[in-house]
Order: C-alpha cells, then sequence, then structure tokens
C-alpha cells in the first residue's frame, strides 16, 4: 500500500515492482483496468502518446482489496441516459430504478432504460467511470464498483424517430428546472439517491440572473434530503477555458494572454448553490486540463486527463490531442456510441482493435464531465465508510484531505500590476486554494481514512442575505482603480465555510458572445481575495 498524506510519497523500484505485479493481477479480471491510470498510476503506458506521470490518480490504492467498494451507495447520474444493460454496468443499475423522461403512450417509464434510443452515450460513459463493475472478467473497473446506478436523461433534448411511411414524429425531454428538481430531490426515483452526478452545465457569458428566492428554492430542498442529512451533489465545472461555449474566436486576445479563463465557473448560477460541490478537471501529468473553466466557485478537482488519441490511429492533431483521455464505458457495439466503427482514434478504437473489439469501451472521455464522476466515486466510498456523513462532512473532508498540485501555478496579472487571478493562495484558516484547481485533487484513502470516524460539523448557521447599498453611486472603475464596497455581516461567525455574493448594476454591456467585461473581487478581513 502506498499512501499518502499530502502529496504522494516516493516509490521505491522495489514498490513499483510491486505495483506493477497488482495491477497485472487486477488487468486479468478488468482487461482494460491497466488503462485506467485516473485509478491507478505507476507511470505505465496508457492509450495516448504520453505517459501519465505516476501516483497523479485517485489515491484509491488499496480501498477496493478492503472492499470498501461503495456498496449500499446509491448514485443517480443526471445526463444524457444510462444503458442499462450494458455488460459492465448492468448488475449494479437498480431494477427498473432509472427515470426515462421519454414517455408516449406505448413506452413505460422503465421499460428499457432512460437512454432507450441510444442518442448518445455521454451519459453511460459517466456512469462506466463511476460504478463499473469490478473483476467481472471484461473491460474497466468503476471509482466505486460496487455502487448502484440509476439514470435521469433529462439531457436530450429532441430524438426524431423514423416510421417509414408513417413519418417521423419527436420526442422531448427538456433541461428543465423541473427535471432538475425531479432528479434532485423530488422524483420517486431520486428519493434514496445518496450522491447525486451532474456531468452538464449551461451558462452564458455573462451573468445570470439568479435571485434569493431561486436559491431558496433549490438549497432547502436539497439540504432536507438524506433525511436531513443532505444529498452529496457533484457538479461539472464546464470546458471553457479556452473558449466561449467552446467557440475560441469569440474569446479577446487580452483574457488567453492574461492566462484567466475565457468563461468562469460561475456563469452556471447551479455552481454557486451551496449544496453543490463544483468540480475542476485535472490530466495525467497533474496539471490543470487545458479547457478545464476556472473560478472561485470551484470546490476540488477531479481526474479528467486530455483526448486519448494516437498519432498512429489519428494524425494531424494539436499535441495535446494526444495526451491520456480517461477509458471507460461506451454504448455496447460497434454501431453507436463514441467508438462505433469508422470512429478511429486510439487503439481501442473500433472492432478492428487488438486490446479489446467489443466497441464496449471508449479511450477518449474527458472533460469535468469525466472529473465529476471520479469524485461522485470516492464520495461514494465515504459513504460506504461512514453513511452518517452530511453533504457539509463531505465537502468539508474532500477539501481539507485534497493534495495540492502544480504549486507554481502563475498568477494572472493586468498589464498595471494588478492581480486579476491569484495562483495557490493560504487563506486565514490555513486552506490553500486555487481559481484553477479549488482546494485540489481529492484523495480517496485519506477522504475514507478521515470519514471513518468523522465527528460531525457544528450546525451550520446561515448569516442570511445582507444587503448593503451605498449611499451614493459608486462607478465602476479600471484594474487599477476598482471601486470598493465595504459589507459588514452582523453576525459574530469564526469559521465560514461558504461565501455567496450577489450584485446588481446598471453597467451597459449589450453582447451576446463576448464576455461580461467586469470583475468583482471578494475581499475577507484577513486579506484573502476572491
Amino acid at each position: 500500500m502506498h499512501r499518502h498524506i499530502g502529496k504522494r510519497t516516493v516509490l521505491s523500484v522495489a514498490t513499483l515492482l510491486a505495483l506493477a505485479a497488482g495491477a497485472a493481477q487486477a488487468q486479468q479480471n478488468d482487461p482494460l483496468y491497466r488503462y485506467q491510470w485516473h485509478l491507478m498510476n505507476y507511470g505505465q503506458s496508457v492509450l495516448g502518446d504520453t505517459r501519465p506521470v505516476s501516483s497523479v490518480d485517485l489515491g484509491i490504492d488499496d480501498l477496493h482489496d478492503y472492499n470498501i467498494r461503495g456498496k449500499g451507495v446509491v448514485i443517480g447520474v443526471l445526463d444524457d441516459g444510462l444503458e442499462i444493460d450494458h455488460p459492465d454496468l448492468a448488475a449494479n443499475v437498480v431494477p427498473n430504478g432509472s427515470k426515462n423522461f421519454f414517455v408516449t403512450a406505448t413506452r413505460g417509464e422503465h421499460d428499457t432504460g432512460p437512454n432507450s434510443f441510444g442518442q448518445d452515450g455521454h451519459g453511460t460513459a459517466v456512469s462506466g467511470i463511476i460504478g463499473a463493475v469490478g473483476w467481472n472478467g471484461i473491460g474497466v473497473r468503476g471509482v466505486a464498483p460496487a455502487a448502484k446506478l440509476r439514470g435521469f436523461n433529462f439531457l436530450v433534448t429532441t430524438f426524431f424517430l423514423d416510421l417509414g411511411p408513417f413519418g417521423q414524429f419527436a420526442l422531448h425531454a427538456q433541461a428543465t428546472d423541473a427535471n432538475i428538481r425531479y432528479a434532485w430531490w423530488d422524483g420517486a426515483e431520486s428519493k434514496d439517491v445518496q450522491v447525486s452526478n451532474n456531468s452538464w452545465g449551461g451558462m452564458d457569458p455573462w451573468p445570470a440572473a439568479f435571485s434569493e428566492n431561486q436559491i431558496a428554492a433549490f438549497e432547502r430542498p436539497m439540504s432536507a434530503t438524506r433525511n436531513g442529512l443532505g444529498m452529496i451533489y457533484v457538479k461539472a465545472a464546464g470546458n471553457d477555458f479556452n473558449g466561449v461555449n467552446k467557440d475560441a474566436a469569440a474569446c479577446s486576445d487580452e483574457t488567453k494572454r492574461r492566462n484567466v479563463g475565457c468563461m468562469q465557473a460561475f456563469l452556471d448560477p447551479r455552481n454557486n448553490l451551496f449544496n453543490v460541490m463544483t468540480i475542476a478537471a485535472v490530466n495525467a501529468e497533474g496539471k490543470r486540463s487545458s479547457y478545464s473553466s476556472a473560478g472561485s466557485s470551484l470546490w476540488v478537482s477531479g481526474l479528467g486527463g486530455e483526448y486519448g488519441r494516437q498519432v498512429a490511429y489519428s494524425p494531424g492533431y494539436a499535441a495535446v490531442s494526444y495526451k491520456p483521455a480517461i477509458v471507460t464505458t461506451d454504448l455496447a457495439g460497434c454501431v453507436r456510441g463514441s467508438n462505433a466503427n469508422g470512429n478511429v482514434r486510439n487503439a481501442l478504437s473500433t472492432d478492428a482493435s487488438t486490446i479489446d473489439n467489443t466497441c464496449n469501451y471508449v479511450g477518449t472521455m474527458n472533460g469535468t464531465s469525466a472529473a465529476a464522476p471520479t469524485v461522485s466515486g470516492v464520495a461514494a466510498l465515504m459513504l460506504q465508510a461512514n453513511p452518517k456523513l452530511s453533504f457539509r462532512d463531505v465537502r468539508y473532508i474532500l477539501a481539507t484531505t485534497a493534495r495540492q498540485l502544480d504549486p507554481g501555478q502563475p498568477a494572472a496579472v493586468h498589464a498595471n500590476g494588478t492581480v486579476l487571478v491569484p495562483g495557490w493562495t493560504r487563506n486565514a484558516a490555513g486552506r490553500s486554494f486555487s481559481n484553477w484547481f479549488g482546494y485540489g485533487l481529492v484523495d480517496a484513502s485519506l477522504a475514507v481514512e478521515v470519514a471513518s470516524t468523522f465527528k460531525p460539523l457544528p450546525r451550520l448557521i446561515d448569516s442570511g442575505w445582507q444587503r448593503i447599498a451605498p449611499t451614493d453611486a459608486v462607478a465602476i472603475g479600471g484594474a487599477g482603480a476598482p471601486a470598493k464596497l465595504r459589507i459588514a455581516i452582523g453576525n459574530d461567525i469564526r469559521k465560514i465555510e461558504t461565501v455567496q455574493l450577489g450584485w446588481a448594476s446598471n453597467y451597459a454591456h449589450t453582447s451576446s458572445t463576448v464576455p461580461f467585461p467586469v470583475q468583482v473581487t471578494l475581499v475577507s478581513p484577513s486579506g484573502t481575495r476572491s
């Protein structure tokens, strides 16, 4: 066992050989396990043309061997679907337990699962990262390979069913607040869900209007789940560091030059809810994944990798495309899904693969969509170790056991010397935080160890919204001379878990594609800047 407190220990050659032998044994049980560097990384050759940096993994270590596998924990996958009869998922899917929002007069809600139309395999890939069955002689293994899965397919917006001479009709499953509420707390299938994985998001280049009443309408029922302990809500931060809604041309040259990130994670208002852990992505080098959205709303990081291509199979792409991605489940068969015949990216691709020719798996899953389920899986391991943990407990443990990566992360500095985004910053509580990584990369072994004997956090004190209005109009200044507003909180709160800030302005900004050119910095009494 190679335990790691804080930073990973340096491993001896003998230890590395032992790990390699252990991985070889695991590979016999799950043949693609050796390519899952996010679970066990000793610098082995994986899919992609670069090797992962040893020990950049979730720190699962021996947890699975000690039967810490997420047993007894139900995880909801809110996505575009879940192939409930996938050979490497079926044993972990709750029978008749998923919500299919595509319901017609001739189809029941549970007959073939929420991905019954097979439009997209995103949710199936996410589900495999969380809970692919382990030690069954095929494919891959999940972070929590004994957890149970429920699918909620609210993301697929339209599917046209071809009826030949009878024409076509469209089925709609809208990404509405009502469907989110159903999957988060209100639906029959969500009542026993303990961890909710949300590898999705929606943001505009400018801050969305989201009132105190709207926030309360989410946070109160979210906190009441699990008999008042609160469901563990895990959500992807977004993939817009290099572009606005992934459009690089819509991001200003200065934003790119300053390395700020084209769109901040807070622009999806649900990323700012108190109950939600917003997850950044780390690649196999232990650096920020190239696409991972930055921002002060991040909580911790999971592993999302890069793009997983190999030049021998897919030449002509940028260098980052050939760095390892995540290996997980894909829609079964070679006709549909990301690994369908004709979609050649790496040695695992299509039925011509000598590694696995079933096309049931894919080696190019990435994004904060992949990072979030790695954290959901770790949360499930923690809940198996201690089912009485509240959502606040889980958040706290993950933050305080996370590993700091890339200590040389540069600060983003304006031409006049103003710090736009700091690098790693140590706050008054002694915790280091980064707008790229949150509190750092989750550490499963240490988190489970702490969780197993954790005493609940003290009762939450909520200050309520404090409305502060300046007596005179405050003009928004430039980076060198910003407007300042002092906010006094009446409660004597010594330990702060979260600060939420809302603001209103008549600042005019008419573009629908260019990011909102205003920065708000919250400065604590001790001088910590967020």
